[in-house]
């Protein structure tokens, strides 16, 4: 049990520490590829700047509406597009869980699952209805639930003790014990660091996503064909150590480079904010990220955009719905609308 709790708050310093080197404009090392991204395909035009209450870690957009979750309140704030109102969706008194990690949308169904810390635990609420509508949590393999749940699952990551490997589930709250291994991500000594990553998935298009922070590869599942598939990245970036170990905790390395910060999805397309240096941006000196865009059918690189820059600020989280695009720069917000020239 110590040991599962140590490798969890390693997971958990690592992640922070990724904001950390973002949050501080620090100028990590980079990683080259030898690519030259296309910007013709994808073109932002800005459209709104919102200031929120304190710098979101979490967010997410659904039909005129931003979610940012603040971790400094835990509370979860809301945005009408419409309206141009900002209230609070969750407040810290009604949301029981230390700190939330995850937040995801039932489009379909309206209902909200957000995540604790230890990923063993997910609320469900209903806005319409105003209450939360069950606590589901893993405690002896058995699952608690206060009512029936459409879409149930997620993809989750575990370190097996045993086995000394992470692993990539998919998690059925209601019944954890039918959990199933869909993927075993190779084996380094390092508590599962080298493996971490985080989760996007659209629910219309049956597909979850899992981006790893340090490498290319990108591991898709398909829950209608119940199928597991995976893609690399331009930069094609394998899978490495990178912790060093003090006692029996693991820690993220000072050279390790961060790849992949953050994505959005949406039905046709997978949007992944990249680190990645290219031909194009070495040539002319540019050193922020890029957005980099692949087909979710096909795992196809379909081309580049870049984000502009904001307050000399990092961008920490994406959203897409409609034809929009959401980033967040600490507590501010801007909307684009995402112009996209099919041939």
């Amino acid at each position: 049990m110590k040991k599962n709790l140590l490798i969890l708050s390693a997971l958990f310093c690592s992640a922070i520490l990724i904001m950390y080197i973002l949050i501080r404009h620090a100028e990590p090392d980079r990683i080259y590829a030898n690519f030259t991204r296309d910007y013709h395909k994808f073109k932002l035009l800005p459209i709104d700047t919102i200031l929120f209450p304190g710098r979101v870690s979490i967010m997410k957009a659904d039909q005129g509406n931003i979610y940012g979750y603040v971790y400094n309140q835990n509370s979860i704030f809301r945005y009408n597009s419409f309206s141009h109102q900002t209230d609070t969706f969750f407040a810290k008194k009604n949301l029981p869980v230390n700190i939330v990690t995850r937040l995801e949308i039932d489009t379909i169904t309206n209902k909200f699952y957000i995540f604790d810390d230890t990923g063993n635990k997910v609320i469900t609420y209903q806005p319409d209805k105003n209450k939360i509508d069950s606590i589901l949590f893993r405690k002896n393999n058995k699952g608690v639930s206060g009512d029936s749940l459409e879409n149930n699952f997620f993809l989750s990551s575990d370190y097996d003790t045993t086995k000394k490997i992470l692993q990539l589930k998919l998690r059925n709250f209601s019944f954890p014990g039918k959990d199933s291994v869909l993927h075993q991500f190779p084996f380094f000594e390092d508590g599962g660091l080298s493996a971490d990553g985080f989760f996007v998935r659209n629910l219309h298009s049956h597909e979850h996503f899992y981006i790893p922070f340090y490498n290319g590869k990108i591991i898709k599942y398909d829950d209608q064909l119940n199928k597991i598939s995976s893609f690399h990245t331009i930069d094609q970036t394998k899978s490495g150590n990178i912790t060093v170990k003090t006692g029996k905790i693991y820690t993220r390395s000072s050279k390790s480079i961060v790849i992949n910060s953050t994505a959005a999805v949406d039905a046709k397309y997978l949007y992944i904010l990249s680190y990645v240096l290219t031909q194009d941006a070495a040539a002319s000196g540019y050193r922020g990220p890029a957005i980099d865009v692949y087909h979710t059918k096909t795992g196809n690189y379909e081309g580049s955009f870049r984000l502009p820059g904001f307050e000399n600020r990092p961008v920490i989280q994406l959203a897409r719905y409609a034809d929009k695009l959401i980033a967040v720069y600490e507590n501010n917000i801007l909307i684009f609308k995402l112009n996209i020239y099919e041939k």
